[in-house]
């Protein structure tokens, strides 16, 4: 018998051991939503509105009010209203009732929050009362002591209240008034902030559900209709003269019975994010911060073959979403040209059945604002592919702009804020004069691969990843097919050289005085002073960078070139050259034209070389004649077997060249791996003069952990 009174003594012992709530683990970055009675918990996703259910219950068949994270112990705290006590909840929502004293007899909280390990507890009649939490942490079965705090709010009506991480003072809104109010917790001085009736629009309805993030952003969420609004409270200046921002962020779960609780050191988004954004420039409303497009992904909505991957933020240059994850913006295409003036038809391709909205920017004025950019508006798509038409102005300015593009399970998006389902493709474009086309090197979307091995007349390492730059050209031709227009874009892709190297492009058959002064040059979307045209050569050479180790993000010497070195893309850069209608440009050497690299003036250049050549020191494509500024000294020297007379140049004698051009995304070898230990093929490539293993660079045919793997 006392056997058996042993084990159901043990058995009732871990039952409720088991059954004992913990805290979270981390400060999360969700919002917690209590709803119903007896409430139900749910998890939100502030940026998109998006929402699932956490518990059905708390395990204590009540309605819960007043809800703060504390995020000294990670509990949530909160008022058990049918019970009239104070309760917390871990991360096995498991509610368990606290000892409190001092808090007025039979009356009930419906507005709190948690700062600094006290929490504060709000009722209309009853005013503020503080319970500081500091004797849990070291027994959880202390009495906590709840204490009144004088104050000049009134009769407040507050629904929810929260307490900004950045200045410690609580906000709340009033209802009807829609009052947003401020409130010192040290002195319990009260005042109006804004009122943000015209802000908020109808229908009227108080907010259940307040939340503030890291950043000092409040977000409202309305019980009507479970719209969420985001106020910025994080500028104390803007705050004191009440000129602060409040826009509509996004769309949640309406409900009658609402209250919030988060962890307000937490961002938004963390790195566990769910979450696809635009990455235009941020004119277009593109980052969180701007209230920028986003989608909750994993929903089965989404545009092209590939399902959108996630990020933390939107992508502004020199990264978008292709460089940074997979390549997912193939959703959208531009079947034909855009002409102003004329009709164009878009191909559009649905996972599913759903809504697409775009926006175009006709007059190139860094915004989807104007009325007339909307180009479609809540079109239901069938699953599969869509052909649309788009009807261009005819006072659409020529030349490169953006466009946008949204597609979701419901309709009613605007080109900003967040959904819950769907996808956002930005895509670059350029309007035409009527009777013009394009043509592309190597495609509209894709980039070729130019990578070089800097040691040149050595052979060196042979890694050919010294200098790595991937890039595409279009040109624009008019009704006589005469190339009217060169749009060069790339970006750095890797550096694993320990020199300086500059970067230019040559365009071969034209002389400097053909570029027409319009020509402009852009690094990180930021047009720069000079077009960067060289001034003192005959020749059209355009130089990207004199240097581009200064592009490089610190910490890591072998950027992107070692498995360690992961940096994300730092240097982009776009050169837009225009002609004078008088120059003949039959004569421009065809696509790619003549990338190549350089010695930077000024720095260390070579072991081995006594001087420094500066601009001298070329490194070209295989066979590709060098600039008159190349030094010619050098042919033949070491591993070089140039040949000016038979017109063979940048190769070894053993058809080693010291560049390569790939019209795809190659995977280069790693830091200090010869080439032709990475591909093993390339060796009877190079020998045979390209005419064997002409499929050498796929990454198939690569040796594994041989090349530079982003995703790894």
């Amino acid at each position: 018998m006392r056997k058996y009174l042993l084990l159901l003594s043990l058995a009732v012992f871990f039952s409720l051991e088991a059954h004992a709530d913990v805290p979270f683990d981390t400060c999360p970055s969700q919002a917690f939503l209590f709803q119903s009675s007896p409430s139900k918990l749910y998890g939100v996703n502030l940026a998109t509105g998006g929402y699932s259910e956490l518990a059905a219950t708390t395990g204590l068949n009540t309605h819960i009010n007043a809800v703060g994270f504390n995020d000294t112990d990670r509990y949530i705290y909160g008022f058990d209203y049918d019970n009239v006590n104070v309760i917390r909840i871990g991360k096995n929502y498991a509610g368990e009732q606290l000892s409190v004293s001092g808090l007025p007899e039979g009356q009930r909280f419906i507005s709190g929050d948690v700062h600094d390990n006290v929490y504060y507890l709000h009722q209309r009649a009853l005013g503020l009362f503080k319970i500081d939490l500091s004797p849990l942490l070291t027994d959880s079965s202390s009495t906590l002591i709840a204490e009144a705090i004088e104050s000049n709010l009134g009769t407040l009506r507050a629904s929810d209240v929260a307490i900004n991480p950045i200045d410690g003072k609580l906000y709340a809104v009033d209802n009807p008034s829609y009052d947003l109010y401020q409130v010192d917790l040290s002195t319990g001085n009260a005042e109006v902030v804004t009122n943000m009736s015209t802000d908020i629009g109808v229908p009227s309805g108080g907010f259940g559900a307040i939340y503030f993030d890291v950043n000092g952003n409040l977000y409202l969420s309305r019980n009507t209709d479970g719209k969420i609004f985001r106020v910025d409270l994080s500028d104390e200046d803007e705050i004191a003269s009440g000129d602060v921002a409040v826009e509509h962020f996004a769309d949640g779960p309406a409900s009658a019975q609402n209250d919030g609780a988060r962890c307000a050191n937490a961002p938004i988004v963390d790195e566990d994010s769910t979450i696809d954004f635009g990455d235009a420039p941020d004119s277009y409303l593109t980052l969180l911060a701007s209230n920028g497009p986003r989608h909750e992904i994993n929903t089965g909505y989404y545009l092209g073959a590939i399902a959108p991957d996630s990020e933390g933020d939107g992508f502004i240059s020199p990264l978008d979403d292709n460089k940074a994850g997979f390549a997912d913006e193939d959703g959208v295409g531009f079947v034909t040209t855009l002409e102003a003036g004329n009709t164009a038809i878009v191909s559009v391709q649905a996972s599913t059945t759903g809504y697409l909205s775009a926006w175009i920017d006709w007059n190139q004025d860094g915004d989807f604002e104007d009325l007339n950019e909307k180009i479609i508006s809540d079109n239901l798509l069938s699953a599969g592919t869509n052909a649309l038409s788009i009807a261009v102005p005819v006072d659409a300015v020529i030349g490169s702009t953006w466009s946008r593009f949204r597609f979701a399970e419901t309709s009613g998006l605007n080109f900003y804020g967040g959904a819950t389902t769907g996808e956002v493709e930005d895509h670059p474009i350029t309007v035409m004069e009527d009777g013009s086309s394009l043509r592309y090197y190597p495609s509209s979307s894709g980039y070729a691969t130019v990578a070089y091995e800097d040691n040149w007349p050595k052979e060196g390492d042979y890694d050919m990843n010294d200098v790595v730059i991937r890039f595409r050209v279009t040109e624009t031709l008019d009704e006589n097919d005469k190339i009217t227009r060169v749009l060069i874009q790339g970006y750095l892709a890797a550096y694993g050289a320990g020199y300086h190297n500059g970067f230019a492009f040559r365009l071969g058959g034209l002389s400097r005085t053909d570029i027409n002064a319009a020509t402009t040059l852009t690094h990180n979307a930021v047009v720069q002073e000079h077009n960067g045209l060289e001034l003192d050569a005959n020749e059209a050479i355009f130089i990207v960078s004199d240097d581009l180790k200064q592009k490089l993000p610190s910490g890591c010497m072998y950027y992107r070139t070692a498995q360690h070195c992961h940096e994300a893309i730092s240097f982009e850069f776009e050169i837009d050259v225009y002609f004078d209608e008088s120059v003949d440009t039959s004569s421009l050497m065809s696509m790619p034209y003549d990338p190549f690299v350089f010695a930077t003036p000024g720095a260390y250049v070579r072991d081995g070389l006594w001087y420094n050549p500066g601009r001298g020191l070329e490194i070209h494509l295989a066979d590709q004649e060098p600039t008159e500024k190349f030094d010619t000294y050098w042919y033949g020297w070491w591993s070089d077997s140039s040949d000016p007379g038979s017109d063979r140049y940048f190769k070894t004698s053993s058809n080693h060249p010291w560049a390569l051009l790939i019209t795809d995304q190659w995977s280069w070898p790693r830091e200090h791996v010869d080439l032709v230990d990475a591909y093993a093929e390339f060796a009877g490539y190079a020998e045979s003069a390209g005419n064997n293993n002409v499929n050498w660079y796929l990454l198939e045919k690569a040796t594994t952990d041989k090349t530079f793997a982003p995703e790894d």
